[in-house]
């Protein structure tokens, strides 16, 4: 429809005034070669920022492996310390049972102490009952001979110094234990000690390898976030180059439509002229050729089929894409959690799902493809007195065009639905002037909505 439209003014631009139609056309190349310099520009931005993008991910590649090593060798270090833990806990058990044996051997000291002090008791007893040095004396003066002095004197030293030797013997032991115990006692505070020092550096082991965890997660999150970056700029890179291809379509079929309504004003001219030559040459031609011009200029009605929940084509650059209730409006919103400004670049439809989505304008379409947040969304570019906008049509139940393909205005591209980041069945409608860069390039729909 649209072509035969531009067929038909084409061709009365002609029919007027044949020097317009050069300047016109050359004003609508001009218009969209600026265009696709703009977006060959935002290309080499786009590849630029990939391979920034790249250069960081491989810059956190290379941090994540030196990260990797660090945790390896703490790993190390913390296989030792157990191992030393685990020897010195040994060691620990070996010297219990050590000093179990000393005090068994102890309480056998203990044992000959105590029978050491009932025989020095006895002894002691004994000498006070019988005067003590005075026993010794009666002994000695009491020898029948000198022989037998020598004898007595030699039992009363052998006496005597066995009463000594027990006396040594017996501080000895006292000593012994003393020495022993204290000894047993200071060695086990010791390794208790160093038994708590390393489970103090277990701990500290374990905290790092607990903060070298974190540290590795945060590097993890950094690169996988790196990575949807890059993915997200190649497809805007895509996407850039499917918005330059449906612009060169686009200036393609203007080209052809213009070229069409060339040769058309030229057949019509040359069809004129023969009918004026018959004219002058047959009067009685005129009624006949009359009749025939009449026929063949008579246009062919056609009658839509669409459903009653279609929107009829409106007069305008653009029409509204779909019927329904407009549950949001373009403007800024306040997030009800962040409170931050987020702009919603469109206007919101809401209406059963399955109801017809229309082109807002003739054009070509762009992209036609699964959104993870637009979910069933196709993209539209349009050429309105040589201003390049885009169309957005998003959340779609079903799409009906691919990219590429040419759409008139009121054609029906997709049924209304609730895909993607949706809460409800409706149809997100966007207009952008110029060729689609984000939110930036949007504009009200309702300064182009009848």
């Amino acid at each position: 429809m649209k072509r035969k439209i531009v067929t038909f003014s084409l061709a009365a631009i002609i029919g007027t005034s044949g020097l317009f139609l050069p300047y016109n056309n050359l004003a609508f190349a001009e218009t969209l070669d600026e265009k696709k310099k703009d977006i060959q520009s935002k290309q080499s931005d786009v590849s630029s920022s990939i391979d920034e993008k790249e250069s960081e991910i491989t810059n956190l590649e290379q941090e994540k492996e030196q990260l990797n090593a660090d945790i390896k060798n703490i790993d190390m270090q913390v296989a030792e310390t157990n191992g030393e833990i685990r020897e010195k806990e040994a060691t620990i058990e070996e010297t219990k049972k050590k000093i179990e044996e000393l005090k068994a051997e102890i309480e056998v000291v203990k044992a000959r102490i105590a029978e050491r002090n009932k025989l020095l008791e006895d002894r002691a007893r004994s000498l006070q009952e019988s005067g003590g040095m005075v026993s010794y004396l009666d002994v000695l003066l009491g020898a029948q001979s000198f022989g037998d002095f020598v004898g007595r004197v030699s039992a009363v030293t052998t006496i005597v110094e066995a009463d000594r030797e027990i006396l040594k013997a017996h501080e000895e032991d006292k000593q012994l234990l003393e020495q022993a115990e204290a000894d047993l006692n200071s060695q086990l505070q010791s390794l208790e000690q160093s038994l708590t020092e390393l489970e103090g550096l277990k701990e500290q082991l374990s905290a790092q390898v607990k903060q070298k965890q974190e540290l590795m997660k945060k590097v993890e999150l950094q690169h996988d976030e790196a990575v949807h970056e890059v993915h997200e700029l190649e497809d805007e890179a895509e996407f850039l180059a499917e918005q330059a291809k449906a612009i060169e379509l686009e200036q393609q079929r203007q080209k052809e439509a213009a070229e069409a309504a060339a040769r058309a004003a030229a057949e019509e001219a040359a069809r004129a002229a023969a009918e004026e030559a018959k004219k002058k040459a047959a009067a009685t031609s005129s009624s006949s050729s009359s009749s025939s011009s009449s026929s063949s200029s008579s246009p062919g009605s056609t009658t839509s089929t669409a459903s009653t929940e279609k929107p009829a084509v409106s007069s305008g650059n653009f029409m509204w894409p779909a019927s329904g209730r407009h549950s949001s409006e373009y403007g800024y919103r306040i997030h009800p959690i962040t409170g931050n400004q987020k702009l919603h670049s469109g206007i919101d439809i809401a209406n059963s799902t399955g109801t017809p989505i229309v082109a807002s304008a003739s054009g070509t379409v762009i992209r036609s493809h699964y959104s993870s947040s637009y979910g069933n969304v196709v993209y539209i570019s349009h050429n309105i007195n040589g201003q390049v906008y885009t169309t957005l049509y998003a959340h779609m139940e079903a799409r009906y065009v691919s990219a590429g393909q040419s759409v008139s205005k009121g054609q029906q591209v997709g049924t209304l639905g609730s895909t993607g980041q949706s809460t409800g069945p409706h149809l997100h409608f966007e207009i952008h002037k110029g060729p689609w860069n984000g939110s930036s390039s949007s504009v009200n729909p309702r300064s182009y909505l009848p």
